[in-house]
């Protein structure tokens, strides 16, 4: 009889559970000893999986290695928010999660992956033993000296970085929005009216702002933020 797809999701599950892969804690360790150097030297500070750096343009840079919450493999994410947005919060406490520009730090397929359409994306598998963890390792920060700091660098003119984003942009896309991680076109659209209106720019605030209440659609829970900022007549 043959097994049916059920049976076999499960098989595979079960496979997996039994697999030696390296615990987190461990790899974590590693991560401390051959990766958070590497940070250190461009500036960020953290513990062995979370960073941050906290610029002097208002701008600060989140990175995080996110585990596989299965375990045995991790991602590296890369965030970018500004300090006037996140008041509510410590900045030590701030964490990728609250950045609206972010975006993975993944290996770019080959010519042969973009031929057969197999451009998955792959996670960092932890493996079973200290010198396959450390080769690894030694790939993720392949990745980030190849790509980390040249998406930081889009941010690196306050407030131009930003307000050089046209409504017309927002509206349309671009190749920049999508380097840049940006968010859906609403919450875009929010914070770049919050930053012209932190730079006094309020006619560009509230145009924007405007834009965004008449095009609120199922984003009810903005519309209270997009009516700060519109000015009184």
């Amino acid at each position: 009889m043959r097994e049916t797809l059920c049976e076999i999701s499960l098989k595979q599950r079960a496979i997996r559970i039994e697999d030696p892969w390296m615990d987190t804690k461990e790899f974590r360790e590693l991560l401390k000893i051959h990766f958070k150097p590497r940070m250190n030297e461009l500036g960020f500070k953290g513990s062995n999986h979370h960073f941050v750096k906290v610029t002097d343009n208002h701008f600060i840079y989140m990175f995080v290695i996110q585990a596989n919450k299965y375990g045995g493999s991790c991602v590296m994410e890369m965030g970018a928010t500004l300090d006037f947005l996140v008041t509510e919060k410590k900045q030590s406490e701030i964490t990728v999660y609250d950045c609206d520009f972010r975006k993975r730090l993944r290996a770019r397929p080959s010519l042969v992956q973009k031929i057969f359409k197999n451009t998955q994306e792959k996670w960092h598998e932890n493996v079973e033993n200290e010198e396959d963890a450390i080769n690894t390792i030694h790939d993720m920060l392949n990745l980030v000296n190849g790509q980390l700091m040249g998406y930081y660098s889009q941010f690196s003119t306050f407030p131009n970085s930003i307000t050089d984003i046209t409504l017309d942009e927002i509206i349309s896309g671009s190749r920049r929005l999508y380097d840049l991680g940006s968010p859906p076109k609403l919450r875009l659209a929010l914070l770049i009216a919050k930053t012209h209106y932190y730079i006094g720019n309020l006619e560009q605030s509230d145009k924007i702002a405007s834009w965004g209440l008449k095009n609120i659609g199922n984003a009810t829970g903005l519309i209270n933020d997009f009516r700060k900022l519109i000015q009184e007549e």
